[in-house]
């Protein structure tokens, strides 16, 4: 199917792994240039590399804190170097299970132990930095009449679920997704579609310490908290990240023009919303 992304610039945040790079890796198949935006450079440079010389000319990457205006701001200024902007896919992580792994958010906690300051970088990593994307790249797609916004949320955004290790998204996701679903109304009129993606179990490293964190609390193996988790999914799998970067494709393409203000699930099923 051709999807029309041709020409089209693309700037995706947390794209230097995992889910980012996944979908950064499905725009450029299809034609696309892209800014990979993230905080570590060493996996930047990584990233950057490997998908230059799939894609020799049509790959940047900076290193940029997308919860700040003016970070945000860096990254559509390299965009400009290929054009004006016409997708852009907020993918930046909240609470982090295991601090020592990655990112620098708050730790697992209960509503109970949670502090004030961890109820506000949760805000300030999903909720302000999806604003501030939005605003940077919208007078270039008003001008061109044409954009697409995704959001890379989460499941609980519709449905809350009380086994997560934190609190904090049960809380602040909804407010995310109702957020993309204001602007669909006010942009697409512009030809600017608004979208998020609510995930499920994904098969990425950020998951991978989720299985330790459950398996520490339940004291079980490792493996048979995955287990408890694949066996609640009706797939029974979990989900590649090129499998949801392939529903951002399609949603950042000419031929998703008609999909607009919606949650899509990719989760193998779990979310039991109608």
């Amino acid at each position: 199917m051709e999807l029309g992304l041709d020409g089209r610039v693309a700037i995706v945040s947390g794209g230097s792994r995992g889910i980012g790079f996944a979908i950064a890796t499905a725009l450029l198949a299809e034609g696309a240039s892209v800014v990979l935006a993230a905080r570590r450079q060493e996996d930047l440079d990584r990233a950057r590399s490997a998908l230059d010389t799939a894609h020799p000319g049509r790959v940047a990457a900076i290193s940029a804190d997308m919860t700040d205006p003016s970070g945000v701001a860096e990254a559509v200024d390299l965009a400009h170097a290929f054009g004006p902007v016409g997708i852009a896919v907020s993918n930046v992580i909240g609470h982090v299970i295991d601090k020592s792994k990655e990112g620098d958010g708050p730790p697992a906690g209960t509503f109970v132990t949670s502090e004030l300051s961890d109820y506000r970088h949760e805000f300030s990593q999903l909720a302000v930095s999806a604003w501030a994307l939005a605003g940077a790249v919208l007078p270039d797609m008003r001008a061109q009449q044409w954009g697409r916004l995704v959001n890379i949320g989460s499941g609980v955004a519709r449905e809350p679920t009380k086994d997560l290790p934190h609190v904090l998204p049960n809380t602040v996701r909804p407010a995310v997704a109702g957020l993309y679903r204001v602007l669909a109304r006010r942009l697409a009129p512009d030809g600017i579609t608004v979208n998020s993606i609510l995930t499920g179990s994904i098969l990425t490293e950020r998951n991978r310490s989720y299985w330790e964190w459950l398996a520490q609390e339940r004291g079980t193996t490792v493996e048979q908290a995955r287990s408890v988790m694949t066996d609640m999914i009706p797939a029974r799998r979990m989900g590649e990240p090129a499998e949801l970067a392939a529903v951002v494709a399609f949603l950042a393409s000419e031929r998703g023009r008609a999909i607009t203000g919606q949650s899509i699930p990719v989760d193998g099923g779990i979310n039991r919303h109608l």
